[in-house]
């Protein structure tokens, strides 16, 4: 496997290396916001150099490649990537010879770089990228010692870029203490290559001088953006106008709209907490609550009571690599705080079962902020599972949350999860989760797999298939502030809030209403969130409780109620997340079903198989299918029925969450599906396979009967003396030959030369052991 270039999709040849160091392909001075600037460096490295500059830039798109070397886009898919692109880059620097060259280089790969940054969150590959383009082109340039000015720059301007990216994946972990600094480190770093490229008359230092002075300005607006809003949201005054200072700037300097579009974006959320300022605003503030964060998952070629005894088995012996996670305890239920759910249903109906206690997750956010989560992983007989973690909210404020919220998302920022006292680290809370369900989980399973394969038991691998991570938050006080981290508004009590509408008045409740976010642009672009409310609940119970659910987020607020009550919604709000790692699995089976029909009919008319084996693999599949058929809709009857909970009013809410987080749309889908693959081809197939041998059993039988009738009356006609006896023997003989073969042909077409080979040698061996277990009987 190999990157594609730009050169291969064109059909295009790249162009042999001339011999030269000259300004050829470069008219004038490098303008770095020139439009076509980028042409005439990409026209310079080809012709001058013959450097595949497509083939540079496809190091940096790496969409496509993922698909091929693995979907989960893991620590296997980012090695091998960059194996590959280290490659690449190795050749098309080879191929460069003056300094000058090698500078454009650099600027080519600064180029690619800022343009993939602009398509994709995967910012950490994206740095891995550069820094492998640097170790490689220094390694193959021999840039450890002195290298060129221009070299120098460009390569500095590369650095750049990167402490850029690194500063929105600050911007990413919420963390006003880490963006703050890498905003100052960014700007600081911009001064000083901006100092490094004066007096210098070259190409390449007026390309990198312009270029630099640009994005300097840029940060520094964006620092005083900043310093403004962290000022205005914590009560105090701030004269900066900032919608002039972007009008002038867009005149006097050569912003792109991708630099205006995100500096608008902090006008935008300035404004607005100005205009609210004005207006004596009351800002939300969490007292107390919870968020769990809930990483659904289904599980298919196990079933519940194997997964448990696995894991148990697991647990006690202490069995898989020393890396682990190591649980600290399994307990027999995780519903025995709640008896909202109906004892009285059948074992494998109910929404209960082995809950698996890990350690403590740690959050290493920043210094100030290390955020711990309670782990366990869940499991039922429904086939609801889920990694759940948990941890306390107190006395958070709306820009607080809404980093916390962000937690789950693989596009969140880079922060140090631990798990325990283990020495292994992750650095995003979703890589934890997906290393720990999808890695670490099937190591688990397959610990006590042994006795069974000695049992003869060739039971299909444990496969995990998960849904998608949804954000619990429960609100059990809140208050009013008169700004971001303020006093109360009064001293008389009326500052809690006891009422959800109330809550949604406040400064920061939009944080509420919305899924969590896949971005920031803001530490602050909370603010500008719209007031959707489209999806809420109110009065499940009480005047005033609130219950939102948008696609990857529910939000419980009951201030008035007691917290048991809120805690029967959280446990029903659970649950519904976690139905999506069941469908997951379920559509799985579905698609597997489908892949596997389609294999045994491609098999069964493959000349030479064992068309008797199809028969009885697709039969075999057949009844796993109506078995699954069966399951899955006596779940989803269930789901809808008020049977599944004790109290009618939390069946009622049950109902209303399926329907407004889109749960039921999906069942919908896979009902729809699952009734297609059961009205398909296959039973039609089944039938007719069966027939076919049938028909063979009764050809076989008449052949026979055929061959004892001529040979019967071959013998009459012998005893009546019409032919000699030798000659009614070679008859005899030929028809007896004619019937076996035509009969071992018969079936030597349907079960192969091999299986009927198989069949003959073992037959008599078969026939006594039935004659034996007769006899006995």
């Amino acid at each position: 496997m190999s990157i594609p270039s730009g050169s291969e999709q064109a059909g295009a040849v790249v162009p042999v290396a001339r011999n030269g160091s000259g300004q050829d392909g470069l008219d004038g001075p490098l303008a770095a916001r020139e439009v076509g600037v980028h042409r005439r460096i990409e026209a310079r490295l080809r012709e001058g150099c013959g450097v595949d500059t497509g083939a540079v830039r496809d190091c940096f798109v790496w969409n496509g490649l993922q698909s091929e070397i693995g979907a989960e886009g893991g620590p296997e898919f980012e090695e091998t990537f960059l194996e590959l692109a280290g490659a690449e880059f190795a050749a098309q620097a080879g191929r460069t010879r003056s300094s000058l060259d090698r500078a454009l280089l650099c600027l080519w790969v600064h180029h690619s770089s800022v343009r993939a940054w602009n398509h994709t969150y995967r910012v950490d590959l994206l740095t891995k990228c550069m820094i492998r383009f640097e170790e490689t082109v220094r390694a193959s340039w021999g840039l450890d010692a002195a290298p060129d000015e221009p070299v120098a720059l460009a390569l500095r301007l590369c650095e750049l870029v990167r402490a850029e990216i690194l500063l929105e994946d600050r911007l990413k972990t919420g963390s006003r203490l880490r963006y703050e600094r890498a905003l100052d480190e960014v700007v600081d770093g911009f001064a000083a290559l901006l100092d490094e490229s004066e007096g210098l008359a070259d190409p390449v230092a007026g390309y990198v001088r312009e270029e630099v002075g640009v994005r300097q300005e840029y940060h520094l607006v964006l620092r005083r953006a900043y310093r403004a809003l962290a000022a205005v949201s914590g009560g105090r005054k701030w004269k900066y106008e900032m919608r002039k200072e972007l009008q002038h700037l867009a005149n006097s300097w050569p912003f792109s709209s991708v630099e205006l579009s995100k500096l608008n974006a902090h006008r935008q959320a300035l404004e607005r907490l100005q205009a609210a300022q004005k207006s004596d605003p009351r800002w939300m503030r969490v007292d107390e609550g919870r968020i769990v964060y809930l990483f659904p998952f289904g599980v298919t070629g196990l079933d519940y009571e194997t997964i448990t005894s696995r894991l148990r088995h697991s647990f006690e012996h202490r069995s898989g690599p020393p890396d682990l996670v190591r649980p600290t305890a399994i307990l027999d239920h995780f519903t025995y705080h709640a008896d909202i759910w109906e004892p009285r249903l059948e074992t494998d109906k109910r929404f209960d079962g082995m809950e698996v206690a890990l350690p403590k997750v740690r959050l290493h956010v920043d210094e100030e902020t290390v955020e711990e989560l309670s782990a366990s992983v869940r499991f039922s007989p429904m086939g609801v599972h889920c990694l759940r973690l948990e941890r306390t909210l107190t006395d958070v404020y709306p820009g607080e949350l809404h980093a916390a919220m962000f937690r789950a998302a693989r596009e969140h920022g880079t922060i140090e999860v631990r798990c325990g006292d283990a020495d292994r680290t992750w650095d995003r809370l979703a890589r934890f989760a997906r290393d720990l369900i999808t890695k670490q989980l099937p190591l688990q399973l397959e610990a006590d797999a042994e006795p069974d394969r000695r049992r003869g038991r060739h039971a299909p691998p444990p496969e995990i298939h998960r849904g998608r991570s949804h954000v619990l938050v429960r609100v059990l006080r809140a208050s009013e502030r008169k700004h971001e981290h303020g006093p109360h508004v009064g001293n008389d009590g009326t500052e809690m809030v006891q009422d959800g509408r109330r809550l949604l008045t406040l400064i920061g409740s939009s944080v509420l209403l919305h899924a969590a976010p896949d971005a920031k642009e803001s530490l602050w672009d909370w603010v500008r969130l719209a007031d959707d409310h489209s999806r809420q609940i109110w009065n499940q119970r009480n005047q005033g409780d609130l219950l939102i659910s948008t696609e990857n987020t529910t939000v419980i607020a009951a201030l008035d109620a007691p917290n048991f009550i809120s805690g029967d919604l959280e446990a029903i709000a659970e649950f519904t997340a976690c139905l999506s790692g069941t469908l997951a699995a379920w559509n799985h089976q579905l698609d597997s079903y489908r892949a596997s029909v389609t294999e045994y009919i491609a098999a069964y008319n493959t000349p030479g198989a064992d068309r008797s084996a199809q028969l009885e693999a697709i039969k075999a599949s057949r009844t796993r299918m109506l078995g699954f058929e069966s399951q899955t809709r006596q779940v989803v009857s269930l789901l809808h029925s008020p049977s599944l909970l004790r109290s009618p009013s939390n069946a009622a809410a049950l109902r209303r969450l399926l329907s407004v987080s889109g749960v039921d749309e999906q069942l919908v889908t896979f009902e729809t599906g699952l009734g297609e693959v059961m009205a398909d081809q296959s039973e039609a197939t089944l039938q007719r396979w069966e027939g076919d041998r049938q028909q063979r059993i009764r050809d076989s039988l008449t052949a026979a009967v055929s061959a004892l009738s001529v040979c019967a009356a071959i013998s009459i006609w012998q005893a009546a003396g019409l032919w000699t006896p030798l000659w009614w023997s070679a008859v005899t003989a030929g028809v007896a030959l004619w019937a076996v073969v035509y009969v071992v042909r018969r079936w030597v077409s349907y079960y192969g030369l091999r299986a009927t080979a198989r069949r003959v040698v073992r037959g008599p061996a078969t026939l006594v052991r039935r004659l034996r277990r007769t006899s006995r009987s």
